[in-house]
């Protein structure tokens, strides 16, 4: 044990079918853009206020929220678009009220936010079609 009486282990960062998409997203999306996986939603956007509480408030809100993947322009280090894949597991209505939350989030930021539904059925191809990707630049 350890000085916060609890147990820490490592674990994987994604799951086989996480991991077998990021593999497909990154051949999707080449040099095009940097792609991050399970990254904290505080740390996609900026969070101002004049009233200290409110964004106190806020951050705490999305404090323990991520987003699956973030595609990252590789010059400006600017996130473009959020990947959301859709994950059976959880029960709809606390999807619906997660998505909500990330939906406001990032339409706030302006940062585009794609949901994926069976993300293993997808191909280079099809994925870079569902992610409005130019293809002639890839």
């Amino acid at each position: 044990m350890n000085a916060w009486s609890v147990s820490i282990r490592s674990q994987p960062l994604l799951t086989k079918d996480e991991a077998a998409f990021y593999n497909l997203l990154r051949l999707t999306v080449q040099d095009q853009y940097l792609v991050f996986a399970q990254v904290p939603v505080w740390c996609l956007v900026d969070v101002q206020s004049k009233v200290p509480k409110a964004r106190t408030t806020f951050l705490n809100t999305i404090a323990l929220r991520r987003v699956d993947f973030a595609l990252v322009h590789p010059g400006t280090l600017a996130t473009v678009t959020i990947i959301e894949l859709d994950d059976p597991a959880i029960p709809p209505a606390q999807k619906e009220g997660r998505n909500k939350l990330i939906d406001s989030v990032f339409k706030e930021a302006g940062i585009a936010l794609v949901r994926l539904k069976n993300p293993g059925a997808y191909t280079a191809p099809t994925l870079a079609a569902a992610l409005s990707l130019d293809a002639g630049n890839m």
